[in-house]
């Protein structure tokens, strides 16, 4: 299998994983409660492990959401070309419009 190939199965992964992350902690974060004696915000005796705590959760979810945003421009500068040809293809009708046969 050539590299770019592979590069491209291994970006989709991160793109699953990280989005499968970031819907989860936001539905999390939008149906659990908050506020003054929810532990909305870090107490004294809150760890950076504990995923418990709203803010940690919250930071979780913040940076798996740039993670995911990262791995988004990574797939449309490998997938670039091909999105451009389909674009040419649905607006024209033209048989040779510059695109390779996908």
């Amino acid at each position: 299998m050539r590299l770019k190939i592979k590069l491209k199965i291994i970006i989709d992964i991160f793109l699953l994983f990280f989005m499968l992350i970031s819907a989860l902690t936001g539905i999390v974060l939008m149906v659990t409660p908050s506020g003054p004696g929810t532990r909305a915000g870090q107490g004294a005796g809150a760890s950076i492990l504990d995923l418990a705590s709203r803010s940690s959760l919250k930071l979780f979810h913040d940076w798996s959401s740039i993670l995911l945003i990262a791995m988004v421009v990574f797939h449309l500068m490998l997938n670039g070309s091909t999105i451009v040809c389909y674009f040419k293809r649905s607006f024209k009708t033209l048989k040779n419009n510059g695109c390779e046969k996908i």
